[in-house]
C-alpha cells in the first residue's frame, strides 16, 4: 500500500526518510559554505537537520512553507546562526514576492544556496516558482537545487500532487534552466549485507548502481552547481518496526473502510426517510359518490 505521507517526521518509514535526507545531504556542503540558505517547502526541517548532522551553520537560514507553523518548527530546529520563518503559498505571485523581498533584504551578504525539494508538484501553478528559481540562479553568488518525482516510477497517482511529472515534463522544465545545469536521477535501492560476526567496526563497501527507472530527478544550476555529484545512502531494515507499521496501516485502512460503509448506510437510510411521504401527506381516497 502506498504511503502518501507528505510531511517527514519521526514516524516516517526509514526508506522514505533516507530518500528525503539524501537530497539534503547532496546540498549540505553548499549549505554549509553559504552565507545564506533558503529552503522552499521546508516542512518541519527534519530531513535537513538530519542531513546536516546537527552541525551549526555559520550563515543564516530562511525557511519557507505554505504551513506557517511547519516553517516555524523548521526555524527552531535548523542549527543556523539566525533563522527566519515565512508562511507563503508559492503558487501565487504574492507568496513569491514575499520570498523575493526577504532575499533582497539580505542581498550582498554572501553566497546563497536555495533548495526546493519535492515542492513543485504540490503547487497549483508552478510557473511563478520556476521563474523565481531561474532568477535566483542567475545571480553570480547563488546556487539552486530542486527536485521533482518521476511519475513513471509510481504505480498509483499521488493524491497530494497537483501536477504530473514524467520524462517529457522534466525535459520541458530543463529547457527553462540555464545551460550547464546538473541533472541527477534518484534511484530506490533494496538489498542486504554480510558482515564479519566477530567485528563490531563500521564496514564500508562499494555499491554498484545499474541504470534504472528513477523515483525522482534532482536538478542544480548556478554558481556552484558543478559541486553537486552522485551520492548514496542506505539504512538498515528494521523488520519488526516495518511489520508493525504495515499492521497499523492495514488496521487504519480497515477502520476507515468500515467507517465509510457505516456513513454510506446512514446516508442511504436518511435519503430513504426523506423520500417517503409523511403520514399527513398521504392523499385520502376520493369519494365514490354512492350512498
Amino acid at each position: 500500500m502506498p504511503d502518501w505521507q507528505e510531511r517527514i517526521n519521526d514516524d516516517t518509514r526509514p526508506a522514505i526518510r533516507a530518500e528525503h535526507e539524501l537530497r539534503y545531504a547532496v546540498a549540505a556542503p553548499l549549505i554549509r559554505a553559504s552565507a545564506r540558505w533558503c529552503d522552499l517547502g521546508c516542512g518541519t526541517g527534519l530531513g535537513a537537520v538530519t542531513a546536516l548532522a546537527g552541525e551549526e551553520l555559520d550563515g543564516t537560514a530562511l525557511l519557507v512553507d505554505r504551513d506557517a507553523t511547519a516553517a516555524e518548527r523548521a526555524a527552531t530546529a535548523v542549527p543556523a546562526r539566525a533563522t527566519t520563518a515565512i508562511g507563503a503559498d508559492l503558487s501565487t505571485a504574492a507568496g513569491i514576492d514575499r520570498v523575493r523581498a526577504a532575499l533582497a533584504d539580505a542581498s550582498g551578504a554572501g553566497a546563497l544556496c536555495v533548495t526546493a525539494f519535492e515542492l513543485i508538484e504540490h503547487l497549483e501553478s508552478f510557473a511563478p516558482l520556476v521563474a523565481l528559481l531561474v532568477e535566483l540562479g542567475a545571480r553570480p553568488d547563488a546556487t539552486v537545487l530542486l527536485s521533482v518525482p518521476n511519475d513513471a516510477f509510481w504505480a498509483i497517482d499521488n493524491p497530494h500532487h497537483r501536477t504530473t511529472w514524467g520524462e517529457g515534463a522534466v525535459e520541458e522544465l530543463r529547457s527553462l534552466l540555464p545551460a550547464g545545469h546538473v541533472a541527477l536521477h534518484q534511484l530506490a535501492l533494496e538489498g542486504s549485507a554480510l558482515l564479519p560476526l566477530d567485528e563490531a567496526t563500521v564496514a564500508r563497501t562499494d555499491v554498484a548502481l545499474a541504470p534504472g527507472v528513477p523515483s525522482h530527478v534532482l536538478l542544480a544550476f548556478g554558481a556552484q552547481a558543478s559541486q553537486v555529484t552522485s551520492a548514496v545512502t542506505v539504512v538498515q531494515s528494521d523488520l519488526e518496526a516495518q511489520r508493525r507499521w504495515e499492521r497499523q496501516r492495514e488496521s487504519d485502512l480497515l477502520y476507515y473502510v468500515k467507517k465509510v460503509e457505516a456513513l454510506e448506510q446512514q446516508l442511504a437510510e436518511r435519503a430513504s426517510t426523506d423520500a417517503a411521504p409523511a403520514d399527513g401527506d398521504v392523499d385520502a381516497p376520493a369519494a365514490s359518490g354512492h350512498a
